[in-house]
């Protein structure tokens, strides 16, 4: 089932779990507090028709990967941002930049850049730095308290909700987001981000999925080297060498990059304006 919110469409789905003290909702609800932080800082750019098309390669990749359901399941958007970047917070909240879709030349690029953040979620690694951070600032002592409040506060749809969400839920859970929304903004370790980039090629070759993961090395490697997490973190010449490991290493069979999808996505491209 899928539900609709202003700006975004969610995929309802159930299913995280493991060992951390956070539980589902509460990953859940801190996910839904970085993409309010994201939001806040950069704004949505929002086209009901590119939503559902940046929804529809996502989910093709994600229903297809290892973890493809997350609480209340993946989220896509767009930042209205000018900066080169994409990434992901707990439970599945996954942006990309205008800058970055800007970048990119075909539907295959985009299927690897969000390839390489779903590839974050299948790992964990944004719910592992919930973890950690909620342990730093002694958040789960406020668990019950917080999953009741956030339920009923956040909201994605503008600045007066994450407001209310910072001034009601203490200034505990204000600092882990925005610590959180950094550091995923930022990018992760050298070993996660390779992790990530190895992950996705094979995610984006499974026979349901079929993109070309030469695309996705072609534009990590015209990335600028410097500005924002994508360009420097943990440097291109390291993550194209990953990737044209993780395509020989699989003895991957490459499917060749489809003009319908590359002119599927040129068209849905024009709207985002220059």
């Amino acid at each position: 089932m899928r539900i609709m919110i202003p700006g975004l469409f969610l995929a309802a789905a159930a299913g995280c779990g493991g060992s951390a003290k956070l539980t589902e909702s509460q990953e859940y609800y801190m996910g839904r507090g970085v993409a309010a932080m994201a939001i806040e800082k950069d704004h949505l750019w929002t086209s009901d028709q590119f939503e559902e098309y940046l929804t529809l390669v996502g989910l093709t990749v994600a229903f297809e990967s290892d973890r493809p359901e997350t609480f209340k399941g993946y989220t896509f958007a767009v930042l209205n941002t000018d900066a080169v970047n994409a990434f992901a917070g707990p439970s599945g909240f996954v942006f990309v930049t205008k800058g970055a879709l800007r970048q990119m030349q075909n539907e295959d690029e985009l299927a690897g850049v969000l390839a390489h953040e779903i590839a974050h979620v299948n790992l964990r690694h944004p719910e592992l730095a919930a973890q950690r951070a909620s342990d730093k600032e002694g958040l789960s002592e406020y668990a019950g308290k917080f999953t009741g409040l956030a339920s009923g506060l956040l909201s994605l749809a503008g600045k007066q909700q994450y407001a209310d969400l910072a001034q009601k839920a203490g200034p505990v859970f204000g600092k882990t987001v925005t610590g959180l929304h950094e550091q995923f903004a930022n990018g992760y370790s050298r070993d996660e981000e390779f992790a990530a980039d190895r992950m996705a090629v094979e995610f984006m070759t499974r026979p349901g999925v079929a993109y070309d993961p030469n695309s996705f090395k072609a534009f990590i490697s015209r990335l600028p080297s410097k500005g924002g997490a994508w360009g420097t973190h943990p440097g291109l010449e390291g993550r194209v060498k990953a990737i044209e490991e993780a395509i020989q290493t699989h003895g991957i069979k490459v499917a060749p990059t489809d003009p319908a999808r590359t002119q599927r996505f040129l068209a849905m491209k024009a709207a985002l304006g220059q």
